[in-house]
């Protein structure tokens, strides 16, 4: 005995004779979107920068992009320290300068050999001389303000100020006009103590 569906079989005679007859039609428009979809697919590009995981509509990553050239990558830290009076060479000065250098290389998260300023031995310069080529520190290794009774003269202050000069970071780690300095760090992600995630809030206070 043959089986009788009771299902309703749904009919759309419009639809049918619309694609039926016109089959050249629908197989060229097809043909089209194929094309398009194809060309469209040869223009993507992957694309896994660091860039697309930043919410760049932030303020303050506007902020960061307005200075990305000048300052480079996201886990550089500056440290500024201007002085009151327009004019970086003095004892108070240095003494501050000197102890915010020694107090960044400290933060853990920090790469020391990476920190930069005219106190550190990586900051040198190098200037003609008779015979040849000399250089050195730009902070003399006599000149140190932890030193219980030092007492800085003039004299030392122009030898910093002429080390400067030679060794090309005015603009960068010396204020143009001399009246503030900077220090530079690099943050080191693989020293976080909780899957190697900077805690930039913490590192903040810190500073």
């Amino acid at each position: 005995m043959a089986g009788v569906s009771s299902g309703k079989q749904i009919e759309y005679p419009f639809l049918e004779r619309l694609i039926f007859g016109n089959r050249g039609i629908v197989l060229v428009l097809f043909a089209l979107i194929t094309l398009g979809f194809g060309y469209a697919a040869s223009h993507l590009e992957i694309n896994a920068g660091f860039r697309k995981q930043l919410p760049l509509d932030h303020e303050y990553m506007k902020t960061f992009q307005d200075y990305e050239v000048e300052f480079g990558g996201a886990n550089r830290v500056f440290v500024a320290l201007m002085d009151s009076s327009g004019n970086m060479f003095n004892k108070e000065f240095f003494t501050a300068l000197e102890a915010v250098t020694e107090e960044v290389k400290l933060i853990s998260e920090v790469d020391n050999a990476r920190v930069r300023s005219i106190f550190t031995p990586n900051t040198r310069f190098v200037e003609i001389v008779e015979g040849g080529f000399a250089g050195g520190n730009v902070i003399p290794a006599n000149f140190s303000t932890t030193v219980e009774g030092f007492e800085p003269t003039d004299e030392d202050f122009e030898q910093i100020r002429a080390n400067i000069v030679k060794a090309g970071v005015v603009g960068r780690l010396v204020a143009k006009d001399y009246s503030g300095a900077m220090v530079q760090a690099e943050l080191i992600p693989e020293t976080a103590a909780e899957g190697g995630k900077l805690d930039y809030q913490d590192i903040g206070d810190r500073l």
